[in-house]
């Protein structure tokens, strides 16, 4: 799916010196799989998924996908954002349907497709309703919905329950869980929540800061499908998290003492 290979992104900033912001970034993302990226503020997380969408380009390295060069955002990668990202002035369908259109499909094939992933995201009744109409984690399925309707092959997401209250996280990572395991399409995450990053991946690349650069890559060997209470009644749930918290801790100090 994807390799990211001696990937480096320097920023120019004027009147300072360059900011390294990834170094020797080496990493396989696998088909299907559920990856998260973790790691303390400043670590390059943001910067690295907007290289695999795209968005960015490394100054040295090269990143691909399926054998070829990513030189730009494409309609097999979709993001979902932490600001959700809705056009206010579109109701929840229009929303939905906005990539799809793009893409110039059918109008009947649009209109299944919405209504396929509004079912499958639980807002089958607000179609018609505006995002100033819905809660933060409403609006959220929203920009879930519209990032698989137009059939991905990948889904990026930067921290998108960031900003949610801890029920409303806790039960929006429960169906995304269920919506990945549906769709098996590839999830690439960054979180700052080490819980929601064990509970949601195959595997956790921590990263340590300043540069960013991957101080280790675990693997989630817990099965699936994942209860509620994995998280606090499983001992193995317990031990990952406290050793990537162990892991993130301490990259993080080592970075302050670089």
């Amino acid at each position: 799916m994807f390799l990211v290979r001696g990937v480096s992104k320097v920023f120019e900033r004027s009147g300072h010196p360059p900011l390294t912001v990834l170094q020797h970034i080496e990493l396989d993302i696998r088909p299907g799989e559920f990856l998260t990226i973790i790691g303390p503020s400043g670590c390059g997380k943001t910067t690295l998924l907007n290289l695999l969408g795209g968005f960015e380009r490394p100054t040295t390295g090269t990143a691909l996908k399926e054998g070829s060069e990513i030189a730009g955002p494409g309609p097999d990668r979709t993001m979902v954002f932490q600001d959700y990202a809705l056009f206010p002035w579109l109701n929840v369908a229009d929303n939905v349907a906005f990539g799809l259109r793009a893409k110039g499909g059918a109008k009947d094939e649009i209109g299944r497709r919405v209504a396929h992933f509004l079912e499958l995201v639980g807002l089958s009744g607000f179609a018609n309703a505006y995002p100033s109409q819905l809660s933060g984690g409403m609006r959220q399925r929203v920009s879930i919905a519209r990032a698989l309707a137009p059939d991905p092959d990948v889904v990026l997401m930067d921290e998108p329950f960031a900003a949610l209250d801890s029920l409303t996280r806790d039960k929006l990572q429960e169906e995304l869980l269920s919506i990945w395991s549906q769709s098996r399409k590839t999830f690439v995450l960054i979180t700052h929540n080490i819980e929601e990053a064990v509970f949601l991946s195959d595997r956790i690349v921590v990263m340590r800061s300043h540069p960013g650069r991957i101080r280790a890559i675990i693997d989630i060997d817990l099965p699936r499908p994942r209860p509620a209470e994995i998280r606090i009644r499983d001992p193995l749930f317990l031990e990952h998290k406290q050793r990537i918290s162990d892991l993130v801790r301490d990259g993080s100090e080592l970075a302050g003492a670089h």
